[in-house]
């Protein structure tokens, strides 16, 4: 090859790679500098807007503090004002038990004396064993005279009638005159003779019982044996 086909041939070449670096050039202009107006204004309208904060979430909430009732003082009424208790139920009382009525003749007299004596005559005959004199308290005695004038009425009011008996030498003669009394005002012609634990049944006890029966028609019960 001569030296002007090579010098030819240099600048074909040359030309080419100039032609290829204004190609490229053109390539490389930013393509917002083509781009059409319309396709730009939305993204500086979105660039002027401020940015909306975002929602905030439950979680970042800030917790509200739980609210207080107010509390009200105490007034001198509700001071002063007692407690209130419980209704107490009231203790039940056994009602008192019935006594067993029971009338005595033949004593000098019809105070608590008197009333004692028997309690004590009847304590002797319980210790013995005596089921029928139980205890001396759950008697409802009452001294009654002889010669009293509703010596009937009180007959009628109760049936346990008691001589009381002595054991002193004038004895059958103060319990006989007692009977016959007993008879003459309408009492009552059946009678226990409370007498002494220890007095014998022969003797005083068996002549006052055969002398009621014989000449009072009454009936006398000798506890003796």
């Amino acid at each position: 090859m001569s030296g002007q086909d090579q010098a030819t041939g240099l600048r074909k070449w040359a030309d080419l790679q100039r032609q290829k670096q204004q190609a490229e050039a053109s390539v490389d202009v930013p393509a917002a500098e083509y781009a059409p107006a319309s396709s730009q204004e939305p993204t500086q309208e979105l660039a002027q807007e401020p940015l909306a904060a975002p929602a905030a979430s439950p979680a970042e909430e800030p917790a509200q503090e739980p609210t207080q009732e107010p509390t009200q003082e105490p007034t001198q009424e509700s001071l002063a004002a007692p407690a209130s208790s419980p209704i107490e139920e009231p203790a039940r009382v056994a009602p008192p038990a019935v006594k067993t009525p029971l009338y005595v003749v033949g004593l000098p007299g019809s105070g608590v004396t008197q009333v004692n004596r028997v309690k004590a005559r009847l304590g002797q005959w319980s210790a013995l064993g005596r089921r029928w004199a139980g205890d001396p308290d759950d008697w409802e005695i009452r001294i009654v005279m002889a010669d009293a004038d509703n010596l009937a009425q009180l007959r009628n009011e109760c049936r346990r009638w008691a001589l009381w008996v002595n054991s002193d030498a004038d004895a059958f003669a103060a319990m006989y005159r007692t009977l016959r009394q007993l008879r003459e005002h309408g009492g009552p012609s059946r009678l226990l003779a409370l007498h002494e634990p220890h007095l014998p049944r022969q003797g005083l006890l068996d002549n006052l019982r055969e002398a009621a029966d014989y000449y009072l028609k009454m009936e006398l019960l000798v506890l003796a044996r």
